[in-house]
């Protein structure tokens, strides 16, 4: 039985339905919006359904929840007064997006600076700010100094001109930037983005300034240290900040004495730290520790307590950083740098900030910091808490331009060398007591602000409200998983859309300020791949769809690019990985090497061995090489042993054949070969004597893998070993590496042709990729229209016996020092890169510019000082990580152009023939070749083991016009001892 109401409940019965009453009438009433609670009942729709919709379940309506979303960029909640604990949902590792293949394009000028992996994201994104309407907006520059003419120095001209020192190998300590803001980037959201394109444009020079913890409870860790218990944290964004001490980085971590708190940083790539530390009377002591082992103990004890630093060397390949307090420390946070020349942007989010926040710095110890910086540039963030604010009145106009005013003033006075920008708020939404979606009051009007404050001060200004696409674009963002349900703050994808147009902004105002150092055009991607692969294309399409029980064959032939074998064997494993295993093909002969050590391949010589290369003085034009320009000759009793898979566990397939390449002459020894241990029967000798040097092969059907074979000397002269090949008899991409450091074009050219095609052909490729032209832009008296006519008939011949398609890979940004060290563009690098694409046209290739994948312009100098170090320090060669990563660049833009083959209609991908280009040219003068650099041992990989062997079976082809290459006489090198390819 129901029992009587309770008088106060039914009071509150009648108030709620008095509310919802007035409520109604009011927002059908004739009134402004801003006083109608529920707008959307005046629209011209009926009212029930209008009413349904606000009264019922969405459930009830089919509308259902929009679902959860994964990635969440929310740092902090800035709609509540500073003085109150902002509260800072949890958000660790964003979604990572998969990108979609896109039309978008952007300026040249834009991408300036980019590798290709980077330049695909940078135009997802365009794809996506086209869809959500926001807009690049140029950077208003305002002007630092006026004269008698108008402005003498823009707003950002200190920064650009820091940009040109490094660009142009002129500076020798970091470009730094201080980024102050409020809960948008307090987990480095935003400013992640903006910080890694700057360091990949111009350099990286570290990690910059990190907290000792997170400030706030929650929130990425991605700028703090991992922290002990036992800190006690003491914030400008407290209601009871410390107003004697502060700087502008905000936040003091203070041991009470009574316990010891501790913490470690990440310092992979760092060679010095900086500790900020506060002073005191009874200060204790830090003790540093690079990776357990104790560097050096500071005392913090001073009589005049203030903001202090203390600045170390790191040992080479520190890894991890630790402090250990003691006693009364107080610290603000920890500098972590390379020592090289780069960017180094330091993020400095508090939530609920505003400028107001900022200006609670103590001013000695503000003004300490920042010059102790010495920052290029200092950016300021603030605006959202002020908007919201002015939005709920609790703060004027007048007070906002008054505290921005300050701030810019105290910023200019700290640091009157360094360029300054101020960015607007970006837009937010509120709902309405009816739970509609409107605009929030405030972020134009500070935004207007700003721009007078920064005009007046004489700083840059970026309209981040308008790039984002103006008042109202938050509810879109909102709609498509841009923003969070809080209405403020974007998540993750929405903050890289905004670091995006900001670093775009940045870009396109730096490029006024600079002319290429080298006038070439060097485009990006895979030019021609459209045409010139579509037979290969057309083959790796038959393999996805496993409607091809043939192998795919690849043969790249270089210089020392190709001889490292990083480039390749990541680029293979690619292949091999979407398209099916073909077998690890062709290794040469030579010495042992830890460049085949990935593949589980290793090479043995045993005994008298010359290992001879095309390079050698004593090399002559029309002499048979082996495919990588290496001939292995050996003594009676030499042995050379190959093992592929080495390691490997015993498997009984897949089948497969094993070859062996060598070059029989007249006067040559006798060859003995061992299979997996066992000797095979000899072969049967030609039926005519042999009376010129002539390449001679002979296949060993095996199952497996793994295998090995062993050729001896048994007398009667030498014997000269080409190399070794093992192929799989099942579909998938064999990738053959043959690479002889210090070699041209020319090099290849000049080899006995009938050698080189016998070879070529019988690995039966369908794609041939040629990278040379980074040892021709070395060479100062480079012939372009030699080179080109040369190149152009060396293509056109190799295509002709192979029925191979083709596609060249130009130089990497080659630079030589000069005089005074500085590094600057090989000789004739500009004249290689304009040649290549015209080779690649006329000779029916495709082409990809691997500087061009690089970066550009003066990219080897950013990849010397990247960490890990991506550009070897001879300013020529790639470290193992560089080449691996260039071989990602390589493969995305080529498998790009495979998947719009896919799309295209099947009549507009017939595969073409190859084509077929005369002629020879004259030989040039040759400068001093590259050399390649001594690469780490990598590590081995998985495999598997072999099986049986079967019947041998032979090829040979003579070369009358061949010099015996195995001839006795032949000298020792003595110009340089080789290795082999």
């Amino acid at each position: 039985m129901l029992g009587k109401l309770d008088p106060k409940a039914k009071t509150t019965g009648w108030t709620i339905v008095l509310t919802a009453a007035l409520a109604l009438g009011l927002s059908l009433a004739p009134l402004p919006e801003a006083f109608r609670p529920i707008p959307t009942l005046r629209k011209d729709a009926p009212l029930a359904p209008r009413l349904a919709e606000l009264l019922l379940p969405k459930s009830l309506m089919g509308k259902g929840s929009s679902g959860p979303i994964k990635d969440d960029a929310l740092a902090g909640v800035p709609t509540q007064p500073p003085s109150e604990e902002p509260a800072v949902p949890e958000e660790e590792t964003p979604t990572v997006e998969e990108e979609s293949p896109t039309a978008a394009t952007a300026p040249p000028s834009d991408l300036e600076g980019l590798t290709t992996l980077t330049r695909a994201r940078a135009l997802s994104l365009e794809t996506l700010r086209e869809k959500m309407g926001s807009q690049h907006v140029d950077i208003e520059l305002g002007c630092r100094r006026m004269g008698a003419n108008g402005c003498e120095e823009s707003g950002l001209a200190p920064f650009f001109t820091a940009l040109n020192e490094l660009r142009e190998d002129r500076r020798k300590q970091p470009v730094r930037v201080v980024h102050l803001g409020d809960s948008l980037i307090a987990s480095d959201h935003i400013t992640d983005m903006i910080r890694a394109r700057l360091q990949e444009r111009h350099g990286s020079g570290g990690k910059g300034f990190l907290w000792v913890d997170r400030p706030t409870g929650a929130g990425r860790s991605v700028r703090t240290g991992t922290a002990s218990e036992g800190w006690q944290i003491s914030r400008l964004i407290d209601r009871n900040y410390p107003k004697d001490k502060l700087g502008y980085t905000g936040v003091a971590f203070a041991s009470a004495g009574t316990g010891n708190p501790s913490v470690r940083f990440p310092a992979e790539g760092a060679r010095f730290a900086e500790l900020f530390f506060q002073t005191k009377p009874d200060g204790g002591s830090v003790q540093f520790s690079a990776d357990g082992k104790p560097l050096q103990r500071l005392q913090t004890r001073f009589e005049l307590p203030g903001v202090a630093f203390s600045r170390f060397a790191l040992p080479e390949g520190t890894k991890t950083l630790s402090l250990q307090t003691y006693g009364k420390v107080e610290l603000h946070g920890v500098s972590l740098e390379t020592g090289k020349p780069g960017v180094v942007y330091d993020t400095i989010g508090l939530p609920g900030a505003t400028a107001e926040v900022f200006l609670r710095a103590q001013k000695g110890a503000f003004r300490s910091q920042l010059r102790h910086r010495k920052p290029s540039l200092v950016v300021l963030m603030v605006g959202g808490n002020e908007a919201f604010y002015i939005s709920r009145n609790r703060i004027t106009p007048e007070e906002i331009r008054s505290q921005a005013t300050e701030l810019v003033k105290q910023v200019r006075e700290s640091v009157p060398e360094a360029a300054c920008l101020l960015m607007a708020p970006i837009d937010a939404a509120v709902r309405t007591m009816g739970g509609e979606l409107v605009p929030r009051r405030g972020s134009k009007e500070v935004g207007d602000i700003f721009r007078e404050v920064a005009r007046e001060g004489g700083c840059a200004f970026w309209d981040a409200l308008t790039a984002m696409g103006g008042e109202g674009a938050s509810i879109q963002w909102l709609s498509t998983g841009l923003l969070n349900e809080d209405l403020v703050h974007p998540r993750a994808r929405g903050s890289d859309l905004l670091g995006h147009l900001f670093d775009f902004a940045l870009q396109r105002a730096y490029a006024k300020e600079h002319e290429p150092l080298l006038m070439v055009d060097d485009p990006p991607g895979l030019i021609e791949g459209s045409t010139a692969l579509k037979g290969t294309f057309a083959r790796l399409r038959a393999l996805e769809e496993k409607k091809s029980t043939e192998r795919l064959g690849i043969v790249q032939l270089g210089a020392s690019h190709t001889a490292a074998h990083f480039f390749t064997d990541a680029a293979r494993g690619t292949f091999t990985k979407k398209f099916g295993d073909g077998g690890r093909g062709f290794i040469a002969a030579g010495k042992s090497s830890q460049r085949l050590a990935a593949a589980q391949v290793s090479r043995e010589l045993t005994g008298e061995w010359q290992v001879l290369d095309a390079m050698q003085p004593e090399a002559q034009p029309g002499e048979a090489w082996g495919l990588t320009g290496i001939r292995a000759v050996g003594a009676p009793g030499a042995s050379l042993r190959m093992t592929f898979c080495e390691g490997c566990q015993d498997a009984k397939v897949p089948k497969a054949q094993l070859s062996l390449y060598w070059l029989d002459a007249p006067g040559a020894g006798k060859l003995e070969v061992k299979v997996d241990g066992e000797a095979v029967p000899a072969e049967e000798p030609p039926p005519e004597a042999v009376t010129a040097a002539t390449v001679r092969i002979r296949h060993f059907p095996v199952t497996g893998p793994a295998h090995s074979i062993e050729v001896t000397n048994a007398g009667g002269g030498p014997i000269t070993v080409l190399g070794a090949a093992l192929d799989f008899e099942q579909p998938g991409v064999t990738f053959d590496s043959a690479g002889l450091p210090g070699s041209t074009a020319f090099t290849l050219s000049r080899e006995e042709p009938a050698a080189l095609e016998k070879q070529l052909t019988s690995r039966k490729p369908q794609l041939l990729v040629l990278w040379y032209g980074t040892n021709e832009a070395g060479l100062p008296d480079l012939d372009p229209e030699a080179w080109h006519k040369e190149y152009v008939a060396l293509l056109s011949r190799l295509r002709a016996s192979t029925g191979a398609e083709c596609l060249l890979i130009g130089p990497t940004d080659r630079l030589m020092q000069d005089a005074n060290g500085r590094w600057t563009e090989a000789s004739a690098l500009g004249r290689v890169l304009t040649t290549l694409p015209a080779v690649a046209h006329e000779a029916g290739c495709a082409y990809w510019s691997a500087r061009a994948a690089m970066g550009g312009e003066r990219s080897m100098l950013r990849w010397q000082r990247a960490e890990p170090a991506l550009g070897h320090e001879d300013g020529t060669h790639l470290t193992q990580p560089g080449y691996e990563q260039l071989a990602a660049s390589f493969m995305k833009d080529l498998l790009s152009a495979y998947e719009a083959y896919k799309l295209a209609p099947r009549e507009q991908v017939q595969a073409p023939d190859p084509g077929q280009v005369p002629t020879q040219a004259p030989t040039p003068k040759q400068g001093a070749p590259e050399t390649g650099p001594t690469p780490p041992a990598p590590g081995p990989t998985q495999g598997q083991a072999p099986m049986q062997l079967l019947h041998p079976e032979t090829e040979s082809a003579p070369m009358p016009q061949a010099r015996a290459s195995a001839a006795p006489s032949m000298p020792a090198p003595v110009a340089r001892n080789a290795e082999g390819g």
